[in-house]
């Protein structure tokens, strides 16, 4: 199934109910389908610009397409579902504030310009209409990064690594996997916050690697040598063994 067709799915789903001209494709997936529209998904993001909108539409799922329960984590206004073998996880709308020495943020609903805010890169700030398939670029920064294929924190990039660490391995992932550049102030930032790695879980680091271990010989090679001039290598090693 493409998103296109999981899109014309849960449109029908949702049409003349509350989730109508409030639900949305969000991140990765909506980067991808611009990237290559026709590929086959295996999992979707759904923001709703409606508060607890993520577990409510995730209930409403369930009962449309009589699916099992949703896993809830009502904390962060989250579900999981899975409709047509698609693994979805739908949120509402949110901002996100981390407290000193957290790794999970406090979390309140809001709109989508601010649920933007939040996110790692200009190019997973994309969001798709589910009614009528319009992309929206709320950062206004998402589409123009796309199409220069380069890799751009959304807010500045320091904070955002220090507010989250894994996003330095994120956008070493990303460099590779999309053949993406990453931008000169993103990228001094990643090698100054690198020993901040050290302080990630080893199943958070270990998740990272797992998603590498499944790329050709040749993209490992390329993440290891960014691992290498980003000053990563020596703190991530630490942590899991890298091969």
């Amino acid at each position: 199934m493409t998103l296109r067709e999981l899109r014309e799915l849960l449109a029908r789903a949702i049409k003349d109910t509350e989730f109508e001209n409030h639900t949305y494709f969000a991140g990765g997936c909506v980067r991808d389908f611009l990237l290559n529209p026709d590929a086959a998904i295996v999992e979707a993001d759904i923001a709703v610009e409606l508060p607890e909108g993520g577990i409510k539409l995730a209930y409403f799922f369930q009962e449309k397409f009589n699916t099992p329960a949703p896993v809830i984590h009502k904390s962060f206004g989250t579900a999981k579902i899975i409709i047509e073998g698609i693994k979805i996880e739908s949120v509402m709308t949110r901002s996100e504030k981390y407290p000193p020495g957290r790794r999970h943020p406090y979390v309140q609903f809001a709109d989508l310009y601010t649920d933007c805010l939040r996110r790692d890169f200009t190019i997973n700030a994309l969001y798709q209409e589910i009614m009528t398939g319009k992309v929206l670029d709320p950062c206004q920064k998402g589409f123009a990064d796309l199409q220069a294929r380069v890799i751009r924190c959304v807010q500045d990039p320091f904070h955002s690594f220090v507010e989250d660490p894994l996003r330095i391995l994120r956008a070493l992932r990303f460099a590779v996997t999309l053949d993406f550049e990453i931008k000169a102030e993103t990228l001094s930032a990643i090698k100054i916050n690198a020993h901040l790695v050290s302080t990630l879980s080893v199943n958070r680091c270990a998740d990272e690697y797992s998603r590498i271990k499944q790329l050709p010989a040749e993209k490992i090679a390329q993440w290891k040598k960014l691992l290498e001039e980003t000053g990563v290598l020596n703190y991530l090693t630490a942590k899991i063994p890298i091969r």
